[in-house]
């Protein structure tokens, strides 16, 4: 399959039976080092297959259906879930930190650095089953019951009564777009913003908002770009979140997603109240407050445990990579991610230099990877749209929007969006809700009505369409469509 240019193709004709589906939640092309380290733990399956995949660094894995429970379910574990299993993410964090490669004797480098890496994947793997592995079936019991007892014509208000929850990610852009009142209001501020550079001076602009920058930073520096440890992290790189300020410094107050948040808030309780009036069992009431941890849980966890142990992870091979460029190995810190872990690992057991154009060709590639939005679907169950310029997928977000559609990529590319756009992309992973606040819409490939990108639509009320198969190549760059949040179709507007 070509997108846009690239061809995107399966290791051998043996896998097109099988339907290959782009993990929205590894959402980046990753480098051969990211690659060549999750790649170990991978199990095949009965037919000799793998579960997953890589094609042209993106993840794919086979398509499966989570099984269904019907409840009741453990309330006091979801309450308690961050001080249950902060202790384990702390640890595997502390690990990556501390490691020092000038500890590592002369044949222990292999099993050092696969140590590192079974503490982040034992942590990550308790939090998602602990977390994830409760909250996403009592969500969809949740919407099975509400459509038995008030019918599928209400599934907006099903959907409803998940959102209005404070958490990590509507709390991150509340932040920034904090910082970009104080852009708005100061010319000599938003300009420095708009330049990608922290803004100087003395005034009172100024001051306020290097000090709440401070505070986004505390809270939210480990943020990564598309989960990919070979990018920089909001605290390295203070022009990632600058841009996002720079972006919502021209927008009106009528998009603050704080009010937003407030709204769905709002809606909820109504909508609670009305529950209460009609009568819902025992198991009901269990099934509904389980299924109110999916925001929280959904995105807190993304932060406090995924993204902080990648940010880890980072930190502990630029180091190695530092280590690697003082013997000579290769030229700078971060060409470490452009080989694989066997050749790190022979590099520093041998004293190996890396092939001067090697790193160089690679780095090439990636770039060429990553301008191109993957498909969602690989092998079976793909074929064309059948309707000319009509889009079906899942109804994420409700509303009605018309506007410019932008396709974009990756989130590198996000500072092309411009307010009121559409923006059409494979996936959105965490890093991306600040956008939300930009942009009319939002339209992706993958995911469905309790991943992500519909998560934290419902949360700042953004039209959302997700799961729209072909996205991406189909729809053009540029045109404008209608999305109807809550029919789940896209619309070619001509």
């Amino acid at each position: 399959m070509a997108e846009r240019g690239l061809e995107f193709r399966l290791p051998g004709s043996e896998y097109e039976a099988i339907s290959w589906i782009y993990n929205e939640h590894l959402p980046g092309s990753a480098t051969l080092l990211e690659r060549s380290v999750r790649s170990l733990n991978e199990r095949g399956q009965p037919d000799g297959l793998p579960g997953q995949l890589y094609v042209n660094g993106y993840s794919y894995s086979r398509e499966w259906q989570m099984p269904p429970r019907s409840g009741p379910f453990d309330l006091d574990a979801l309450e308690g879930w961050q001080e249950r299993l902060s202790p384990a993410i702390e640890d595997a964090r502390v690990a990556f930190d501390t490691f020092e490669p000038g500890s590592v004797a002369a044949g222990q480098w292999r099993e050092r650095l696969l140590a590192l890496d079974a503490g982040f994947d034992s942590a990550f793997g308790r939090v998602h089953m602990e977390t994830m592995g409760v909250v996403l079936p009592a969500a969809s019991r949740w919407l099975e019951l509400h459509a038995e007892r008030f019918g599928a014509e209400r599934r907006d208000d099903a959907l409803a009564l998940l959102a209005g929850f404070a958490n990590t990610s509507t709390t991150r852009t509340v932040l920034l777009w904090r910082l970009s009142r104080i852009a708005a209001e100061d010319e000599a501020v938003r300009s420095d913003v708009a330049a990608g550079r922290m803004p100087t001076g003395t005034s009172a602009a100024t001051t306020a908002f290097r000090e709440q920058f401070e505070t986004l930073i505390e809270l939210c520096g480990d943020t990564t770009t598309m989960h990919l440890i070979d990018l920089p992290t909001w605290r390295e790189d203070a022009s990632i979140p600058l841009a996002m300020v720079a972006a919502m410094a021209i927008e009106g107050e009528e998009r603050d997603p704080a009010a937003a948040e407030e709204r769905a808030r709002a809606r909820r309780i109504e909508l609670e109240r009305e529950l209460s009036t009609v009568g819902l069992d025992e198991l009901g009431w269990n099934v509904l407050q389980a299924a109110q941890w999916l925001a929280p849980v959904s995105e807190d966890h993304n932060l406090h445990c995924d993204q902080r142990l990648i940010a880890a992870s980072r930190r502990r091979w630029l180091r190695v990579g530092e280590t690697m460029r003082e013997r000579g190995l290769i030229e700078a810190a971060d060409d470490v991610f452009y080989l694989s872990l066997d050749e790190v690992v022979a590099g520093l057991e041998t004293g190996e230099a890396v092939a001067a154009d090697l790193v160089g060709r690679r780095r090439a590639q990636q770039a060429r990877w990553r301008a191109v939005a993957p498909p969602t679907r690989l092998g079976a169950g793909t074929g064309p749209n059948e309707e000319t310029g009509v889009w079906h997928g899942i109804a994420g977000s409700s509303g009605v929007y018309r506007g410019r559609v932008r396709v974009i990529a990756s989130l590198e590319d996000a500072d092309q969006l411009e307010p009121g756009d559409v923006l059409v992309c494979a996936a959105t992973a965490p890093e991306w809700t600040p956008y939300f606040g930009v942009i009319g819409a939002l339209v992706t490939g993958a995911g469905g009505v309790l991943t992500h990108a519909a998560v934290v639509a419902r949360e700042l009320g953004l039209p959302a369409v997700v799961g729209v198969t072909g996205a991406t190549s189909q729809i053009p760059d540029g045109s404008f469509v209608i999305v109807d949040g809550s029919a789940g179709t896209v619309r070619l507007d001509t």
